[in-house]
């Protein structure tokens, strides 16, 4: 496993695009032009201009956009237009909201937005090709697949009473590097149907790193809900600092009205009963090497502290969890990530040159590619008359296979265990 939007997020300015100014038309945005090896994309190949991209990006300049109406909401997503300026919507917009206000909107850059996206469709295509041929016996091991914290259901008499309270669970996972844990599914057992609203904190980020909201459909029993997003618990993140706690939570107060949580009758604080439930035992045996619950309460008035947590271990407030372990490479890819820069660069020029070879919607102007299919096609793939290999796809494969990666701090349960002991080395 990796985690994808991390990878994106820290190679995205390892090489950037420059920003050519005589052309007037066509303005990058900042998040582009950055580069932490002083390397641009451009310098790989001249067909690699601003104006050969627009050439096959769509059309933005000739598009209608919506002109914005204060009168009128908008959805999340979408964009209007102010006079030669556009604005993205953050969220649902309700109507008299200003195009100033910052939590809704953001001025946006259609041919850049189009530009990083593809730049960030690169960089996952060469971390996945990297991966398969050199890493995949440790970027693929899983740990521990699809375990439930606890077997069955609360008793129906089991309810517990809204105090408008935070609760929850602390989740504590293992303190080791390159061990990501997964949730996959969430089960909620409430009284009553209704929309429920879930948050998941990490102890050293004062805002929730997700938000999740599930339509519960059946009075007082347990439902499993699946979320559309991967919810990764990782030992260290670009938006979390490295060990500290999760924290799975949702507020008493926004439950659906009359609505009260079923608590499951156990002792949270040790493992469940062998001889009550042979496969609760065992799945407990497998998770919890890798994770600890701790369930808890603390007043929505006060501000979220650790220190002011009130441990329930004989209450879990309507929460099941299912959760996976995973090898995860995504921080050692990062901090050895200037090793990427060549590679990188070659990796999304091969993949918009093959664009300019196929793209029948390319635009035609003065500035349009300026090379034939076959041409572009003989840059990348070498001359089909020659049994010599060449071309830029030839270069990728070369400079891949020379590329190495330490894995030293990846710890024993990760790496592959020899005779004689852990080896930590290069590959």
């Amino acid at each position: 496993m990796i985690r994808i939007a991390d990878i994106q997020d820290k190679l995205l300015h390892l090489v950037g695009w420059k920003q050519n100014y005589d052309l007037s038309n066509i303005t990058l945005s900042d998040n582009l032009t950055q580069t932490e090896s002083g390397m641009y994309f451009q310098q790989i190949h001249p067909l690699l201009t601003l104006d050969n991209l627009q050439s096959i990006a769509p059309d933005f300049q000739n598009y209608n956009w919506q002109v914005y109406d204060t009168n009128k909401a908008y959805k999340s997503g979408e964009v209007v237009r102010i006079e030669d300026s556009l604005y993205k919507a953050l969220q649902n917009v309700p109507i008299k909201t200003s195009i100033s206000d910052t939590d809704y909107w953001v001025e946006t850059n259609p041919f850049s937005e189009w530009l990083e996206d593809k730049t960030k469709a690169s960089i996952v295509k060469l971390v996945n090709k990297f991966i398969n041929m050199k890493l995949a016996d440790k970027a693929s091991k899983s740990l521990i697949e699809n375990k439930t914290l606890f077997d069955g259901t609360g008793r129906l008499a089991n309810k517990i009473e809204n105090r408008n309270r935070l609760v929850g669970f602390e989740i504590d996972t293992v303190r080791s590097k390159g061990v990501t844990v997964k949730i996959d599914k969430i089960g909620l057992q409430m009284t009553e149907p209704g929309s429920y609203t879930l948050y998941i904190f990490h102890s050293s980020n004062p805002e929730p790193i997700y938000t999740l909201t599930f339509e519960k459909t059946k009075a007082n029993s347990l439902e499993w809900f699946k979320p559309k997003d991967d919810i990764l618990l990782p030992y260290e993140s670009v938006n979390t600092d490295a060990g500290g706690s999760w924290y799975l939570v949702y507020k008493q107060s926004e439950l659906p009205e009359n609505a009260q949580a079923i608590y499951k009758d156990r002792d949270w604080s040790t493992g469940p009963c062998k001889a009550c439930s042979r496969s609760e035992f065992l799945a407990y045996q497998a998770w919890s090497k890798y994770i600890e619950v701790h369930p808890f309460y603390i007043s929505e008035d006060e501000e979220f502290d650790p220190e002011a947590m009130n441990f329930t271990y004989d209450k879990n407030y309507g929460i099941n969890l299912e959760v996976s372990a995973y090898c995860d490479l995504t921080d050692f890819i990062i901090k050895q990530r200037a090793m990427f820069q060549d590679v990188l660069s070659k990796q999304v020029a091969i993949d918009f040159l093959r664009e300019f070879a196929y793209n029948p919607n390319v635009r035609t102007n003065r500035h349009s590619i300026n090379a034939s299919k076959l041409d572009i096609l003989a840059e990348l793939d070498g001359d089909s008359s020659s049994m010599r290999q060449s071309g830029l796809s030839y270069e990728l494969d070369i400079a891949l296979k020379a590329l190495s990666i330490s894995t030293q701090g990846l710890d024993r349960i990760c790496l592959p265990c020899v005779n004689n002991g852990i080896k930590y080395r290069s590959i």
